[in-house]
């Protein structure tokens, strides 16, 4: 081999690095970072990202499949919750799967399959939540088997459809607290095993073609994360909250994804305005966030001084779960380790009537209601239900904290 050329390893390699380097522009271009503090969390967000696509991508086997944990307190996106955990695994729609699952110590549990449509766009092909699968008993706990397969075999009391293009089953536990108590040992988690039905047997050994084809799974995983996070927050920044001192606390629109709808409003020191940066947005990205069945999404961005904090009001709702909390411009949960920055339905105090009020601000303004934002001064504040019926209403403003009614919250 001549010293002018590279191995097919070398060369995936160094197409790896330089797709790595193009990502990374995003994070300081049109549509990306605002500030220091932005840019600082984008690129650890896409190390984040590099890390999960390793696990998720690189590593996964749709015939020898596992259920992985796709979020740790210090590698989260696509908007996950406070008090949720993931799994992800790759399946494959023409091979058949038993699915087993030992319940732990969760609120709700739930699977899903979702596979891509013809415009590379995650759809929901099916799911089962946990009052519709039939349980048995192991050890003590609730257990249940559940089938994976483009049709349903006889017999079978739990099934979920494959089909598609590139499926994945993905499961979702909901826990009373911030999800890192489960890394504590206060709740116990579900005990997930998935086995291909056919016999795989040992793969081969690693190919060179396997390494190019894993590299070109990360930048594929990692690209369309990025994409997805901060083509949401362009689309949320039309329901733009700040303080107007003309107008003080002015009500905006809610941002609802029910649909699969959001659409940009924040106004920006370049050649842009609000409408062009929303039409270098692919629309599929919300598709590709994965919404749940049977969850709402309804929100705002904020911008945020230090004397000022946004007001949540509205009207609790029958529902399996709902919270409050806040999400950066990369679509990531904030750091629950160290920061209150989430609170759920069963840790708010409602008012007599069963309205509540939050305050989200940076620090605790001596109501029981809060949630810390963290310091952001641009982000989004999120409610999410679960199973409600009917559907949840709330409203957001931005007020100065000097104002707070401190009898409401």
């Amino acid at each position: 081999m001549s010293e002018s050329e590279i191995t097919p390893s070398q060369a995936a390699w160094n197409a790896f690095a330089d797709d790595l380097k193009r990502i990374g522009e995003k994070v300081t271009g049109v549509t990306g970072a605002r500030n220091p503090r932005e840019r600082a969390e984008g690129y650890r967000y896409l190390i984040r990202l590099i890390s999960a696509a390793h696990q998720l991508e690189l590593e996964a086997d749709r015939r020898r499949p596992t259920l992985s944990r796709m979020m740790l307190p210090i590698r989260k996106f696509k908007g996950d919750g406070c008090d949720t955990l993931y799994h992800e695994a790759k399946v494959d729609e023409n091979l058949e799967y038993r699915f087993e699952v030992t319940r732990g110590d969760d609120i709700f549990f739930s699977a899903t399959v979702y596979a891509y449509d013809e415009r590379q766009a995650y759809y929901i092909v099916d799911n089962l939540v946990d009052d519709k699968i039939v349980w048995s008993e192991r050890g003590g706990r609730p257990y249940a088997e559940i089938h994976l397969s483009a049709e349903r075999p006889e017999g079978v009391d739990n099934w979920v459809q494959l089909k598609g293009d590139k499926p994945i089953l993905f499961t979702r536990e909901y826990f009373p607290e911030f999800v890192h108590t489960t890394d504590e040992g206060r709740y116990q988690t579900a005990q997930l095993n998935i086995e291909c039905l056919t016999d795989a047997g040992a793969p081969d050994h690693y190919t060179e073609e396997d390494l190019a084809d894993g590299l070109k799974k990360i930048v594929d995983f990692v690209e369309d994360a990025t994409d997805v996070s901060i083509g949401l927050s362009i689309f949320a920044g039309l329901n733009l909250i700040e303080y107007d001192k003309t107008q003080r606390g002015q009500k905006v629109d809610v941002t609802h994804i029910t649909e699969g709808k959001m659409l940009l409003d924040e106004p920006r020191d370049d050649e842009h305005t609000p409408a062009e940066l929303a039409q270098m947005i692919d629309p599929k990205l919300i598709s590709n966030n994965l919404p749940g069945p049977g969850i709402q999404y309804l929100g705002a961005w904020f911008r945020l001084q230090d004397d000022e904090a946004i007001l949540i009001e509205g009207q609790d709702v029958p529902c399996r779960y709902w919270s409050c909390q806040i999400l950066t411009r990369y679509l990531e949960s904030g750091d629950f380790r160290y920061h209150k920055v989430g609170l759920n339905n069963q840790q708010v105090k409602l008012r007599d009537d069963g309205s509540f009020v939050i305050y989200a601000c940076h620090e605790n303004p001596g109501v029981d209601n809060w949630v810390s934002t963290q310091g952001y001064e641009n982000a989004h504040i999120l409610i999410r239900t679960l199973l409600a019926d009917p559907l949840m209403e709330a409203s957001f403003s931005v007020i100065k904290v000097a104002d707070i009614d401190k009898s409401a919250g």
